[in-house]
């Protein structure tokens, strides 16, 4: 995948991939950052991420089932950020709480 893709890889520690929209992995200010080809040139740098190069992300700590419910996040996150009213509450099992808490912190998302 190219920095130009619409379209990014996250790859969990455990081998899992999810192809999501750009636009929705981006809800993440990490995973932006980490993207974001642009950045390097506005700080006097000629460096880059990898990530930026190639369009995919591994997250060596963040099990697949948790990065599952990330990517599920990002995409809630992006459909309700311009909605004032009744957004629903995002579902989620009680046994991954601690371990989605610590992506989403990292993810800042």
């Amino acid at each position: 995948m190219s920095s130009e893709s619409s379209a990014v890889r996250l790859v969990s520690g455990d081998g899992f991939s999810f192809i999501v929209p750009r636009s929705v992995a981006e809800q993440s200010a990490t995973i932006r950052n980490m993207l974001d080809t642009t950045r390097s040139a506005s700080l006097g740098s000629t460096a880059v991420f990898t990530e930026a190069l190639t369009g995919e992300v591994t997250f060596p700590d963040i099990k697949g089932k948790i990065l599952e419910k990330v990517c599920q996040y990002l995409l809630y996150k992006k459909r309700f950020a311009n909605d004032a009213d009744s957004i629903p509450d995002f579902q989620f099992d009680l046994e991954i709480s601690l371990e989605l808490l610590m992506a989403a912190d990292y993810l800042d998302c």
